[in-house]
């Protein structure tokens, strides 16, 4: 094969275990009616702090397959969310997540 050939192949290789974990950064979260829940930190790896919008911070994990992102442990896994992220072409990553009695919430 050609070393070109052989660049596509891993990049191609390379590609979906990419995809498959949202980027790390800090996302802006708001509920169905636009109000301020508070801020999302995700950091690598899974781990992740929720800040609250009185200010209160606590930690925890999720876990990530395709766009799925279920919380292990922490505020999002106490308030019942489990969601769904996606990036566009632009590199924004947002995320969307639902909870009991029809809880959402966007982070982006």
């Amino acid at each position: 094969m050609r070393p070109l050939h052989v660049a596509a192949a891993l990049a191609l290789l390379a590609t979906p275990a990419l995809a498959q974990f949202p980027p790390p950064g800090v996302y802006a979260c708001v509920g169905e009616d636009g109000a301020s829940l508070g801020e999302l930190t995700l950091f690598v790896a899974g781990d992740y702090s929720f800040k609250n919008a009185a200010g209160n911070s606590a930690s925890g994990q999720v876990a990530s397959a395709a766009n799925d992102v279920n919380p292990l442990s922490g505020p999002l896994k106490d308030m019942g969310l489990a969601g769904v992220f996606g990036t566009d072409d632009t590199g924004k990553t947002v995320f969307r997540f639902t909870g009991p009695d029809g809880l959402a919430v966007m982070c982006g």
